[in-house]
């Protein structure tokens, strides 16, 4: 549930920025992206892993999180640079970057100790 309403965050935070605000889709991407990604440590850190907000999941939040950024802005910048609708570049973000990101926690942020 919490990566159905972090994807949710970042469809409507990257659609109101780019119809509200004028944004490129990248530029959008990246606010977007980052909105949903404050949501979804808290979210995932206290409700899907039980454990507390701290400063080492956090470290290890940001780096998974910052390799998802990279890989979906990369992809939104292909989809612009192709000449493809806005709309595309934010379901292909919205198809990998969950996968990837939940292995990454799963692996790697959350890992036992």
């Amino acid at each position: 549930m919490v990566g159905v309403l972090s994807t949710l965050t970042h469809v409507c935070v990257a659609t109101l920025c780019i119809e509200l605000l004028g944004a490129r889709p990248p530029v959008a991407n990246v606010v977007a992206f980052a909105v949903a990604t404050l949501f979804s440590y808290t979210a995932n850190t206290l409700l899907s892993f039980g454990q507390q907000l701290n400063l080492a999941t956090a470290w290890r939040f940001g780096l998974v999180a910052s390799a998802g950024g990279v890989v979906s802005t990369f992809m939104t910048w292909l989809v612009e640079r192709a000449g493809g609708h806005y709309a595309l570049g934010i379901a292909l973000v919205v198809t990998v970057i969950p996968a990837f990101s939940y292995l990454g926690h799963r692996f790697f942020t959350y890992r036992l100790r």
